[in-house]
């Protein structure tokens, strides 16, 4: 079986859900983005700096990564959608690895409409080979298990497509 390396950030827990599925699912590797200053997840202003940051293609600082994404054959990519794009975090990530030549597969977790997020997920990784793309709308507050399975089938079909 390939390498396989699941990269995500999550700030109100919807992304690391996927995230936590997949892994046991496949017994990938991990890696969860960490800001060096997070937004404050209980604060009612987490949506307009978030939005904000998003909207100005932001790219704050991450605590180190320690293992390297560029050794893995499958990095399979989770976000959030803050004003209908992918997070900051996660475009901090992608402006240190150059991912050109891997094969990835994306998902995003949003609280209603994601407006062209996947897209610009997508055009952010030009050059890579987009094994597969899958969106989950809350999937901590709606239908965790449902979400569950959903993810599970998804990530089997994606490594099964690789091999």
């Amino acid at each position: 079986m390939s390498k396989v390396l699941i990269v995500y950030y999550s700030l109100s827990g919807n992304t690391k859900y996927i995230a936590e599925v997949m892994r046991e699912s496949i017994n990938a590797d991990l890696l969860e983005l960490k800001p060096i200053k997070e937004i404050n997840s209980d604060n009612s202003m987490k949506y307009f700096w978030g939005g904000f940051q998003a909207k100005m293609k932001k790219k704050p600082k991450l605590n180190p990564i320690t293992i390297n994404p560029l050794e893995y054959d499958l990095l399979v990519l989770g976000t959030p959608v803050w004003a209908w794009n992918f997070s900051p975090p996660m475009r901090s990530f992608l402006s240190l690895y150059d991912l050109a030549g891997k094969n990835v597969a994306l998902w995003l977790c949003s609280g209603g409409g994601q407006g062209k997020a996947m897209e610009k997920f997508k055009n952010a990784l030009k050059g890579s080979t987009i094994m597969g793309d899958i969106r989950f709308i809350d999937p901590l507050i709606h239908s965790p298990e449902e979400n569950k399975t959903k993810a599970i089938s998804w990530i089997q079909s994606i490594i099964n497509h690789e091999k």
